[in-house]
């Protein structure tokens, strides 16, 4: 036996053999192999590597204990039998890459699929391995030496992984979100089709980093620091930024994430999605104001009932209930006006016809006796509730002394729209004559020249003819709806 070579390196662990008789193989007694086949032989032996030799010209089998397992129930007889009957269902296939070696050309295979009949049945199986030439004393290629390993586990694992990938992509991709996926690195390594739809990137340009692109310049920075420290923290993330569309249009949205684990707690990336929410916003912006409008409103409503309260003047409680009364349900219905259209903008058509309902409806033979005609206009909720007011305190003043005061007056309403400016005609016919401009103006007339003048930054002009008042007021509105040019008309028809 060659130095170094013990009796007990030369065996193979094995259950139910603890040896082989080597003068039954061409290899002859092991104390007749050449140094170069021992030497080879005790290297192998003594490593927990998975190695073969197979030597001379039969291609004699040597292998050590890490080899066995992947011999299944071969082991322990493949010790000593020739290569090519021991991988015999796969030996066409190894045949080429064993040739090279022999040839003196070292080989390498990665994951190389092998059907082999280990266990009684066919198996699929995977290895990587290398082939190298195994040299004799007088440097002659006598064999070939491998180290491999078994890399099935290896290799199924990542075939269910990719499987499991794919079906995980595919779900996002029907996501009717925008979706998308990184690497444990923070890489975008997928975005879902919704993605690529809406903001008219490709994979070309979105992945990676590229996805920031289309976030708006002034949100990219700390879009990205937020990005990047979930990332290097494994924590969860929650943006909000615009977010440019294929047609170039900016719209709000939200990017939400969770870390990726696999099944050992391993990180992986995160998984995210993007929702619109311009429209969210928007609602949430118009509530804001429309509660800010509505406090304003009713200050400045409670404002009115207190002068109206404060100033209003009349011989008894009874008088005075009712003219009080009156004044506050004129405002009540501009309020509800308001409310009904969100604090956006009223009719003055219909805010008109609420207005006059209660002295026209009061009896039977006022019909036809108001007329009403202009442009449609929307009036601004700040112009609403005073200009309600002021007609209030008109058609009051009609009632008690001028026009609707008897059967034969008439009250036209007349209004145009030019550049933003309303004008507007009230004018009274048929009542009494009119004596000439008060002396001493009342509640009505301070409402009239305070509301116009001061609150709403118009002008009025109030014209006391003999034939009945003929009032004139200009107010600027800073919004209008509808088109000015066509024409709404009411002739007034109360019930009687």
């Amino acid at each position: 036996m060659p130095e170094g070579l013990s009796e007990g390196a030369a065996r193979v662990p094995a259950e139910g053999k603890a040896g082989i008789d080597w003068t039954q193989t061409s290899l002859g007694a092991q104390r007749d192999w050449p140094p170069a086949l021992a030497t080879i032989y005790r290297l192998m032996m003594h490593s927990r590597q998975p190695m073969f030799l197979a030597w001379g010209e039969e291609l004699i089998f040597l292998y050590n204990a890490a080899y066995a397992p992947m011999l299944g129930n071969r082991h322990p007889e493949a010790l000593g039998r020739p290569f090519r009957l021991i991988w015999s269902e796969v030996w066409d296939e190894l045949l080429p890459m064993v040739q090279r070696a022999l040839a003196g050309e070292s080989t390498w295979g990665e994951n190389l699929h092998l059907v082999l009949t280990r266990h009684g049945y066919p198996e699929d199986s995977w290895y990587t391995f290398s082939y190298s030439p195994a040299h004799d004393d007088q440097g002659r290629i006598a064999g070939l030496f491998c180290t491999c390993i078994e890399t099935t586990r290896q290799v199924l694992a990542e075939r269910a992984l990719r499987e499991n990938e794919g079906r995980f992509r595919a779900l996002l991709d029907a996501a009717p979100a925008m979706m998308w996926v990184t690497d444990r690195h923070g890489s975008c390594t997928h975005l879902n089709r919704s993605w690529y739809a809406f903001t008219g990137q490709t994979p070309a340009t979105g992945l990676g980093a590229g996805w920031l692109e289309a976030v708006h310049p002034e949100d990219r920075q700390a879009t990205e620091l937020l990005f990047d420290e979930a990332v290097r923290n494994r924590a969860p993330l929650r943006v909000e930024y615009r977010l440019r569309q294929a047609d170039g249009r900016w719209r709000f949205a939200i990017d939400a994430a969770e870390p990726r684990l696999d099944a050992a707690g391993a990180y992986l990336g995160h998984v995210g999605s993007v929702l619109d929410i311009t429209e969210r916003r928007e609602a949430e912006e118009r509530q804001t104001l429309l509660a800010r409008e509505v406090d304003h409103r009713a200050k400045n409503l409670l404002a009115v009932v207190q002068a109206a309260v404060r100033l209003t003047r009349a011989p008894d409680v009874e008088t005075f209930s009712r003219t009080l009364q009156g004044r506050v349900s004129a405002l009540a219905r501009a309020h509800n006006l308001l409310a009904k259209e969100s604090w956006a903008a009223v009719d003055l058509l219909a805010m008109l016809t609420g207005e006059l309902l209660p002295f026209l409806g009061e009896a039977p033979g006022h019909q036809g006796r108001a007329t009403l005609e202009g442009p449609s206009v929307a009036l601004p909720a700040a112009t609403a509730q005073p200009l309600a007011m002021l007609v209030h305190e008109l058609a009051t003043n009609a009632v008690k002394h001028g026009a609707l005061s008897v059967e034969t007056g008439r009250l036209r309403v007349r209004w145009t729209l030019d550049a933003g400016r309303l004008r507007f005609a009230w004018t009274e016919t048929g009542g009494p004559p009119v004596a000439g401009t008060p002396q001493q103006p009342g509640f009505g007339t301070r409402v009239l020249d305070g509301t116009v003048r001061r609150q709403l930054g118009g002008r009025i002009l109030m014209d006391w003819r003999p034939a009945g008042l003929a009032c004139t007021l200009e107010l600027p509105l800073t919004s209008q709806a509808g088109d000015a040019a066509e024409e709404t008309g009411l002739t007034w028809n109360a019930p009687g």
